[in-house]
């Protein structure tokens, strides 16, 4: 038994695996946004675009997202807060923070996303993303080399820094 990548501590079997293999629709916008989550670890860029409303494929960048989903390393999914989204809802929020790496720097991408029920089938719609970027801020880089001007240059010439390197 493998638990779900979506992070819901259930096996990936009894929580997103059966949506992915398109054998059961997602019950809530959150079962639905989790689906999506474990799409991206997984790579399956066919079910995002499928899970995507129909009025908003058009402005999807697959190629991005094939290339996100590559670049990764999915570390887990936080959902924050729900709004709505239930099996007798036609609308719901789902606000959740996706946690990845990429080249060994951890990342973090903040999101309020919208879906929307049709014929008893949960779609993505848009979002409002409210992060999405480095999850710590770039140290910045420090010169331990203090050279005054009226030091020996430091290449080695001889020559006093503000004659040389510092002119």
């Amino acid at each position: 038994m493998s638990l779900c990548a979506c992070g819901s501590a259930l096996a990936a079997e009894n929580c997103c695996q059966p949506v992915l293999a398109d054998v059961k629709n997602a019950a809530t916008a959150e079962a639905l946004m989790r689906a999506r989550y474990s799409a991206y670890v997984a790579r399956d860029i066919d079910f995002i675009m499928n899970t995507t409303h129909p009025d908003g494929r058009a402005d999807s960048d697959m190629a991005a997202m094939r290339a996100w989903s590559e670049q990764a390393v999915w570390q887990g999914l936080e959902v924050l807060a729900t709004e709505a989204g239930q099996a007798g809802d036609s609308k719901g929020k789902v606000e959740f923070k996706a946690l990845y790496t990429m080249n060994g720097v951890p990342f973090i991408h903040h999101e309020v996303a919208d879906f929307v029920r049709d014929q008893e089938q949960w779609f993505f719609r848009d979002s409002d993303i409210r992060f999405s970027g480095p999850a710590e801020k770039p140290k910045p880089v420090v010169n331990a080399l203090k050279i005054g001007r009226n030091d020996p240059c430091h290449c080695g010439s001889g020559k006093k820094f503000k004659k040389c390197c510092g002119a």
